[in-house]
């Protein structure tokens, strides 16, 4: 299960720093460096250390691995974001995300009572495997002359903590929060939020948008998430996502007034990104070249991303853990410096369950095509059945409200034939001369082939599916 870190802040003095490391180290350690009392005798324990590489080692890691992490997992949780984080996952690399359907009512009926007592009534359940893909590291180095200016003055062991955590700290939470955008910004250009149009030649359109959609969301739908489930997001757990520019057009009470909340209560839900069309690939640019955690974020996907106004999700909809935060460190004898590599693990998601929604200009918004393209993407034969899977092309994936679900029509099911929604077509042996009519739903609109495929149909040919 995943835990939150308590917060807590490094507020100790230069003087409590050097006496705490002193109470914990070793015997030897301890009849060398005294404990002091006043801040003239800091310089004292400095000449001591730097004299002695041992003990100088044993200060210096007891500095990084106890004082400076501590400082650094309490910046780590409570960073803008951190709320909308699931925790700290100690053991295993994978987590299962369960979502259970709304079951269907059905008439009470005496006569089919005897029937239905020990049938099996299955539940609607879905699950989603969101694994650890996020491990990173981090290099500092501390010199030994870095240790010697520590102790010429009352705050230079604290100045010390504060170069290593700021040269690791600032990086990581610049780097999770690339991530966070990272996740929105894939989800909208690849059709995993609900877009909502909004006429943007008036300023006030936007917030009667947000109003009306926060309101819907309040009760019982199957629009708004990727996979389709029907699920509810209260307004406790709504938060906006809004860019630098588009949230300084309004005044705080207004967008606090159209989500019907307090202006308190919303502040706390209004999360702030620096703009939608732009995204800092560099930083990544050794991991994408040598790893496959993160591809770069296109021209294309920015392009889109500039018709953007506001992302609106359940507070679920982040699936973002901690596998591990910890330091390692080495001493380079060679060079007289330290090396420390803060290492950085995490699983970076998103539920498929959770409502998520996308505010776009008016003009941006995606209309759906007259025809959609199929083909054949691959084609399994065996001594039982033909196995086709389909894959589609429409004109203007991006923005698209969830996927192209193909449909198991009547016809199909009297043949013995079967199609999944994603596309696969399973053809019974028996059946493989009969003529397959491909029929598609995109967001409640059925499509329609206008020729046929069969189990001798090859790989690469191709149907266009009309709007009915």
């Amino acid at each position: 299960m995943p835990r939150r870190v308590t917060v807590s802040t490094l507020n100790a003095s230069t003087i409590d720093i050097i006496n705490t490391i002193r109470a914990n180290a070793n015997a030897e350690y301890q009849s060398l460096v005294p404990a002091i009392t006043k801040a003239n005798e800091i310089p004292k324990v400095g000449e001591i250390l730097y004299g002695y590489p041992a003990l100088a080692n044993q200060f210096i890691n007891a500095l990084v691995n106890r004082i400076a992490a501590v400082r650094i997992k309490s910046a780590t949780f409570n960073n803008a974001y951190a709320q909308l984080k699931k925790g700290y996952l100690e053991f295993g690399e994978t987590v299962e995300e369960v979502f259970v359907n709304i079951t269907k009512a059905r008439e009470f009926s005496v006569e089919k009572a005897e029937a239905r007592e020990f049938k099996r009534s299955l539940p609607d359940v879905h699950s989603a495997f969101h694994c650890m893909n996020w491990r990173v590291q981090y290099p500092i180095t501390i010199q030994d002359e870095d240790l010697r200016t520590a102790f010429l003055s009352a705050d230079g062991v604290q100045d010390l903590i504060a170069k290593v955590v700021d040269a690791v700290y600032t990086s990581a939470e610049y780097d999770e929060y690339l991530l966070f955008k990272y996740l929105m910004i894939k989800a909208i250009s690849h059709g995993k939020m609900y877009p909502v149009a909004v006429d943007d030649t008036d300023i006030h359109n936007a917030a009667i948008a947000f109003r009306g959609t926060s309101n819907h969301l309040g009760f019982m739908s199957k629009d708004y998430n990727a996979e389709g489930v029907t699920t509810t997001t209260p307004k406790a757990d709504q938060y906006i996502f809004m860019d630098s520019y588009f949230n300084a057009q309004y005044d705080v009470n207004v967008l606090a007034s159209a989500f019907n909340m307090e202006k308190a209560d919303f502040m706390g839900r209004l999360m702030l990104i620096d703009r939608w069309d732009t995204f800092d690939n560099d930083r990544f640019s050794i991991i994408m070249a040598n790893s496959d955690m993160v591809e770069p974020v296109t021209d294309a996907e920015l392009a889109l991303m500039s018709d953007v106004l506001a992302v609106l999700v359940d507070r679920e909809w982040f699936q973002v853990y901690d596998n591990n935060a910890k330091f390692t460190e080495t001493y380079v004898a060679s060079g007289m410096y330290w090396n420390y590599f803060y290492n950085v693990w995490k699983t970076v998601s998103s539920s498929p369950f959770s409502n998520a929604i996308v505010f776009v200009k008016q003009s941006a918004a995606p209309a759906l095509p007259a025809t959609i393209t199929v083909s054949i993407d691959s084609k399994s034969e065996s001594e039982t059945a033909t196995v086709l899977t389909l894959k589609s092309d429409i004109a203007n994936p991006i923005l698209m409200a969830g996927d192209v679900h193909f449909d198991q029509t009547e016809a199909l099911t009297t043949n013995g034939i079967a199609v999944h929604p994603y596309g696969a077509i399973i053809i019974p042996i028996a059946k493989a001369a009969t003529e397959i009519t491909v029929q598609a739903t995109v967001k409640g609109t059925v499509y329609t082939a206008g020729s046929a495929i069969t189990a001798a149909s090859d790989v690469g040919d191709t149907i266009t599916l009309s709007k009915e």
